[in-house]
């Protein structure tokens, strides 16, 4: 039998009880609606209304009912039984919601789609669908991780069949008789208002900005109003709503707090559907990876998929925001990545019915909306969660869901106009991030936004001879700023395309030649280095420096106005290598040189790694070049007085060179790795300090803040080198907000710090000032059309900007530094997903695997059965075009 047939069926059973005026229509997805126009049901209540069609019809599944009297009708003007009247609603009951879960495809709406916010209160809501799986557990660490944020946080206990809250924050004493929420739900049943909740709620002892609204003292009293609170009727047409005025009230609060946490009531009670379809922003479900919990689970997250919150525009209604704990899994590493794995396989599948407005999948980082809790005996075997030490651990991503959403009390607007701020398109038009390479910027500009940290401050000393870095973290910019200072210093090798700016430096022909006339002679590169510094000292300072005695001709490196200086540079070493003991001889010159030197003089090397060139060849001869260098540093360097060596070299590279007394060397050296996220925060805080509005803006914020921004030793005019860390961050807030809503990583500082990390957690300053270039960029033409006033760039820009910076940090992977990878990444561009198994990559260069996992390209993921999973970070991952997996 067909749907309509069944309906027809059950009208025909109808009639004969009711009359003629009997509708009942097929839902779209499952069940039947019902219409009843009936003088069978004076003076029944709607409770005993259903009751009267649930016997006539028993088994049906009716999504809803329209049980009127003649009378009733009339009044509401629904005399007429149009199929109109019979389409399946919206309501945020059970059976509507199950039913408009089950479509195929859901647009959803969330109110984080477009990285915003929502005004206080936050309303969530900690749900499971079986117990023993820590919701409430969750709930109260989520609430006081929240409240240690200085924000007010409110706990209301909704499971009014077993209630357990006030026990877990160690109030359950103070609840007296006649309070909590079933007598305030009670009360509005029959007044149509809730009591005012001052005698209802209790603060958590200790914890300031924590408080609980208990459901009650359960006693008789309790029992009997519980068993009359019908939250189906609260729906019916024209009833009062206890649920939604108890939250209307929660809003009136003095103290109106920030987030309200809701502790539902398990599985499939009336309550609980009106708290997760309707008054929630954000949900979060708890459940354990068991096949038992999977069905039930899924149903329930299509239905919240398929809700409309009461909260904002009824034109266009919010979804309200779902997130997942899982919990409690063992806390063996291998199980614990096990059942990560099958959550997200699981959540992944529930939510690939979502769609955006504009078509999408909805959800693409599964990750960040699911959260791993190990099973922890301190918390099984804990009374109360006061007892539990701060330590808020995985709580703390659960914390950071909900406060995403919070609106923060103040913006760029929260400044008084009196004050005369420049205005954020002022700010905007003067603000300028150097995203180019430190080869290609203006020398000024360069010097402007160089930043000094205690491991820039290292590399720059002629202590330290060994500058080692990935590409990007600045080893070209620290070699610019010694180059151009007023302290002598001789480029001996550059970079790539600043031979013209220094003269001229070795390039790829160059070394080819010199290689040649080396094995001529069987000259090692350790003496070769020896001459090409002399000589190079000699090319700059040709009226201060001896000359070789032994050699029998002139030197035409020292002769001005010749263009030709590689060959010129090749002559003279056959000239210099023209005797026995020419390596001694040599070595012998450089000392000479350097005692007739009156002050120290540094000697610069970079540009090592493209300038030898990218073919096997090419990439051998450096590695043996490089090596004689660093054993000319190590053994020749020592002995002298006044020539310092200062070699910016590339990680991989100095990773795989092999020279003796290795280890020596690297004591004496530094690594640019920018392992502080705050000294990296003030990279660009530096470049945007260049604007004086910038600065007028910060500091009006800083003053609206705290009314004496002036600390001792401190003011504005000190460089940001030596700001104290709350200033960095200001300054950052003011410049693109504090929070990106609807992920685990919800701060902006956070998110920045994960994404431009590669797979060995290192950060490039050049990522960071691309993406922050990229931002200003769209933020100037988002601006036009839809202003925003919480920050001069708003978060959606910088997340729309990553794109950008993935490409660019792919194509100098590529091309620029390691040409050899590109098989490999196009392996991982035909996986498409991370992380992925091992043993996909069982066919690759096993070489080209290891210099991918140490240039920062793959991550290796451990398991029991040793390596398992390889991971590509989020840096590479958008411009390989790779998702990730469990991406709904």
């Amino acid at each position: 039998m067909t749907q309509a047939q069944e309906a027809a069926r059950m009208e025909a059973v109808l009639r004969e009880e009711f009359g003629e005026r009997v509708r009942v229509a097929a839902s779209p997805f499952s069940g039947v609606r019902v219409k009843v126009i009936s003088d069978g049901f004076e003076r029944l209540p709607p409770r005993a209304r259903r009751e009267r069609v649930d016997v006539l019809l028993p088994g049906a599944q009716i999504l809803g009912y329209d049980l009127l009297t003649p009378d009733e009708a009339s009044f509401f003007g629904e005399e007429e039984l149009s199929s109109a009247s019979l389409e399946v609603e919206e309501l945020p009951l059970w059976p509507e919601a199950l039913a408009q879960g089950a479509a195929e495809e859901i647009t959803v709406r969330f109110p984080s789609d477009n990285f915003g916010t929502l005004g206080a209160p936050v309303v969530s809501t900690f749900y499971s669908l079986r117990g023993g799986v820590g919701r409430s557990t969750a709930l109260a660490h989520t609430a006081r991780a929240i409240a240690g944020q200085g924000l007010t946080v409110l706990c209301v206990d909704m499971d009014l069949e077993a209630p357990g809250l006030a026990a877990l924050f160690e109030v359950e004493d103070e609840v007296a008789p006649g309070t909590g929420v079933v007598p305030l739900l009670a009360g509005a049943e029959v007044s149509g208002r809730i009591a005012d909740l001052g005698n209802h709620i209790l603060p958590v002892a200790e914890s300031r900005g924590l408080y609980v609204l208990p459901a009650g003292r359960p006693d008789a009293e309790y029992a009997r109003m519980l068993s009359h609170l019908d939250p189906m009727a609260w729906y019916g047409e024209g009833e009062v709503n206890p649920l939604r005025l108890l939250v209307e009230k929660i809003k009136e609060l003095p103290e109106k707090p920030d987030v309200v946490l809701i502790d539902s009531r398990t599985g499939i009670s009336p309550l609980a559907a009106p708290l997760l379809f309707d008054v929630s922003d954000i949900n979060v479900i708890a459940f354990y990876p068991h096949p038992q919990a999977k069905a039930g689970t899924r149903a329930l997250t299509r239905a919240l998929l398929a809700a409309k919150s009461w909260r904002g525009d009824p034109e266009q209604p919010c979804t309200p925001e779902v997130r997942f704990i899982v919990s409690p899994v063992p806390a063996a590493p291998e199980l614990r990545a096990r059942y990560e794995e099958r959550a997200q396989n699981w959540v992944g599948e529930w939510l690939s019915v979502a769609r955006t407005e504009e078509g999408g999948p909805a959800f693409e980082a599964l990750d960040e909306i699911i959260q791993v809790v190990s099973y922890q005996e301190v918390l099984a075997v804990s009374d109360s969660v006061m007892r539990v030490r701060e330590d808020f651990g995985d709580f703390a991503a659960v914390a950071e869901w909900i406060t995403g959403l919070v609106e923060p009390r103040d913006g760029l607007g929260a400044v008084a106009e009196e004050r005369e701020e420049p205005t954020k398109a002022e700010v905007l038009d003067s603000l300028q991030f150097a995203g180019e390479t430190a080869e290609n910027q203006d020398l000024a500009e360069l010097t402007a936004t160089f930043l000094s940290t205690a491991d820039v401050d290292k590399a720059l000393s002629t202590d330290t001879p060994l500058v080692i870095g990935r590409k990007g973290t600045g080893k070209t910019a620290v070699f610019r700023v010694l180059a151009s200072q007023e302290a002598p210093s001789v480029v001996v090798t550059a970079p790539s395309g600043m031979a013209e700016q220094f003269g001229w430096t070795p390039g790829v022909r160059f070394y080819a030649g010199l290689e040649s006339q080396m094995r001529e002679r069987g000259l090692p590169w350790g003496a070769v280095w020896t001459a090409l510094v002399a000589l190079a000292v000699l090319r700059v300072r040709p009226d201060e420096v001896p000359r070789p005695g032994w050699v029998d001709g002139e030197l035409k490196t020292a002769a001005s106005g010749d263009h030709n200086v590689g060959t010129a540079t090749l002559d003279d070493l056959a000239l210099l290598f023209n005797d026995s003991r020419a390596a001694l001889r040599v070595e012998e010159w450089l000392q000479d040189i350097d005692r007739s030197l009156t002050e120290e003089c540094v000697l610069l090397f970079d540009g090592l790694d493209t300038g030898f060139g990218g073919t096997d060849e090419e990439r051998h001869r450096r590695s043996d070049a490089v090596a004689g260098l660093l054993t000319v540093v190590n053994e020749v360097g020592q002995n002298l007085r006044h020539l310092r060596f200062k070699v910016l070299l590339r990680e991989d590279i100095w990773r795989e060179v092999k020279l003796p007394n290795k280890s020596h060397l690297q004591a004496r050296s530094v690594r640019l790795a920018w392992e502080n996220q705050i000294d990296y925060l003030r990279i660009v805080i530096n470049q945007a300090w260049r604007s004086d509005p910038y600065k007028r803006l910060v500091a009006g914020q800083l003053t609206l803040r705290d009314p004496k921004p002036k600390r001792k030793g401190f003011d504005l005019e000190t460089p940001v080198e030596y700001w104290p860390e709350d200033f960095v961050r200001e300054a950052w807030r003011v410049l693109v907000s504090e929070r990106i809503s609807g992920g685990k990583t919800a701060y902006t500082d956070r998110w920045v710090w994960a994404r431009l990390a590669d797979a060995n957690g290192d950060h490039s300053p050049r990522a960071l000032a691309q993406i922050m270039s990229k931002a200003l960029e769209k933020e100037k033409i988002l601006e036009e059309g839809s202003p925003y006033s919480r920050s001069l760039i708003r978060p959606k820009a910088l997340v729309e900007s990553l794109d950008h910076v993935s490409v660019a940090a792919l194509d100098a992977l590529r091309s620029d530094e390691f040409p050899e990878l590109n098989p490999l990444l196009r392996t991982l561009e035909l996986i498409g997903t991370t992380p992925f198994d091992a043993v996909r990559l069982q066919h690759a260069d096993p070489d080209q695997v290891r210099l991918a996992r140490e240039v920062g390209l793959l991550e290796g993921v451990s398991g029991s059965g040793g390596l398992e999973r390889y991971r590509v970070p989020e840096l590479y991952r958008k411009a390989l075009n790779m998702g990730r997996k469990g991406q709904a």
